[in-house]
C-alpha cells in the first residue's frame, strides 16, 4: 500500500503532462478573441466591398460619357464577383474550424488564413475602383480644372490618400499574418 507522501508525488507526477488552470484559461480567451477578429475580417470585407460599389455608384452619376458608364459598370461588376468569392472562402474557412483537438492553433491558422485573404480582396477591389477612377478624375480635371482647391482635395486628392493608407495597412497585415502561419506550421 502507499503512503499519503507517494501518492502526491504519483498525482503530480500524472498532472504534470496537463494544462495548468490559467493556461488554459488564458488559451479559452485568445481563442474567443481569435473569433472575433475573424468575425471583424468578415464585417471588414463586406464593408469594403459597399464602399466601394458605392464609390463607383457616386462616380456613375457624374460620368461623363459612355465610356466611363460602361468602365464603372464592369467595375462594379468585378468588385460583386470577388465579393461573392471571397464570401465562399470565408465559409470554407470558418467550416475548417469546428472543433478540432487544438482549436486554438487552428482558429489561429484560420485567422491568419483569413487576414491573407482579406489582404489580397483589398488589393483587388481597390485595383478595380482604381482603373475606374483614373479615367473618370483625368475625365473631370478636364472639366473642372486641375489644383488643390477644394472640389479636387474632396474627390481626388483626399481618396488617393485613403487609397494609399489602406492598401500600406493590407500590407502589413498580410506580413503580419503570413509571419504567424509560418510560426504556427515551424511549431508543428
Amino acid at each position: 500500500m502507499m503512503s499519503p507522501g507517494e501518492w502526491l508525488e504519483w498525482e503530480q507526477l500524472w498532472q504534470s503532462d496537463r494544462t495548468s488552470a490559467d493556461r488554459l484559461e488564458e488559451l479559452i480567451e485568445r481563442t474567443r478573441l481569435a473569433r472575433r477578429s475573424l468575425w471583424l475580417l468578415r464585417l471588414l470585407s463586406t464593408a469594403m466591398a459597399v464602399v466601394a460599389l458605392a464609390v463607383v455608384a457616386a462616380a456613375l452619376r457624374h460620368a461623363g460619357n459612355p465610356l466611363e458608364v460602361t468602365l464603372g459598370v464592369v467595375v462594379g461588376i468585378g468588385i460583386v464577383t470577388v465579393w461573392m468569392m471571397d464570401v465562399a472562402n470565408q465559409r470554407y474557412a470558418a467550416a475548417k474550424v469546428e472543433a478540432p483537438a487544438d482549436e486554438y492553433v487552428a482558429t489561429r491558422r484560420a485567422l491568419c488564413v483569413r487576414q491573407v485573404r482579406f489582404a489580397q480582396l483589398a488589393w483587388i477591389v481597390t485595383a478595380l475602383d482604381l482603373g475606374f477612377l483614373i479615367p473618370w478624375w483625368i475625365g473631370g480635371v478636364e472639366v473642372h480644372g486641375g489644383g488643390f482647391h477644394a472640389m479636387q482635395l474632396l474627390t481626388m486628392w483626399g481618396p488617393l490618400a485613403l487609397i494609399g493608407v489602406f492598401v500600406w495597412w493590407t500590407i502589413r497585415l498580410r506580413r503580419r499574418a503570413r509571419a504567424e502561419l509560418a510560426r504556427l506550421a515551424r511549431s508543428q
